[in-house]
């Protein structure tokens, strides 16, 4: 820490403690007597620049008293600071990284997917294509069947073929009436039925086959 003393005369403060002590903007030490010699002239007796002081007391704002600080305890205090802002860049950093390592999982994921919905839909043309093979295969069978059924219908409503039909059914009249109906008579078959002579046990009994 520096004795406080004017720049000017190099009047310390310790010695005459009565005495004001003021410090400018542009950074000099002026006890009250130099400031009053200066003052009409309102400009640093130092340096020639625009003359503007606050006095050095208890009551100084803190960026003013800091400089009356002792710089060690700054020092400290600037390596806290240091040491917790690489702490946070080290931490963004680990999670940019991990961001970058999520992107590339993704995008493997990503390119996965993209191969399969190629497969699924290379899959669904070829299902399509046999089921438009079917249903032409269907409909040029049913179209065949139709035009069977339909060529038999015109085929049976001929008059030729009504002509035949008629004559067919007309001859198997006649050939059912030609033939000599059997009278059935259970009487009239047992009786005509041969007999044996058979002995059981040197009885003699006669029976029909």
């Amino acid at each position: 820490m520096f004795r406080v003393h004017c720049n000017k005369c190099f009047r310390h403060r310790k010695t005459d403690p009565a005495v004001p002590f003021h410090l400018t903007q542009c950074r000099h030490v002026i006890c009250g007597p130099c400031l009053g010699q200066s003052s009409q002239e309102r400009i640093c007796p130092l340096c020639g620049r625009a003359l503007k002081t606050i006095q050095i007391n208890r009551d100084m704002p803190t960026c003013v008293a800091n400089y009356f600080e002792d710089p060690l305890r700054f020092q400290q205090i600037y390596r806290k600071i240091s040491k917790f802002q690489a702490d946070q860049r080290a931490s963004d950093n680990l999670g940019f990284y991990r961001q970058l390592q999520q992107q590339e999982q993704n995008k493997r994921q990503l390119e996965g997917f993209c191969k399969m919905e190629a497969q699924l839909n290379q899959k669904v043309v070829e299902e399509k294509k046999r089921i438009a093979e079917l249903r032409t295969y269907i409909a040029y069978h049913e179209d065949a069947e139709k035009r069977r059924r339909h060529s038999t219908d015109e085929r049976f409503h001929t008059p030729e073929f009504k002509e035949a039909w008629n004559t067919s059914v007309s001859t198997s009249d006649q050939t059912q009436s030609d033939k000599p109906s059997d009278s059935f008579c259970p009487d009239a078959d047992m009786d005509s039925r041969p007999t044996r002579r058979r002995s059981f046990g040197g009885n003699t009994k006669d029976f029909r086959l």
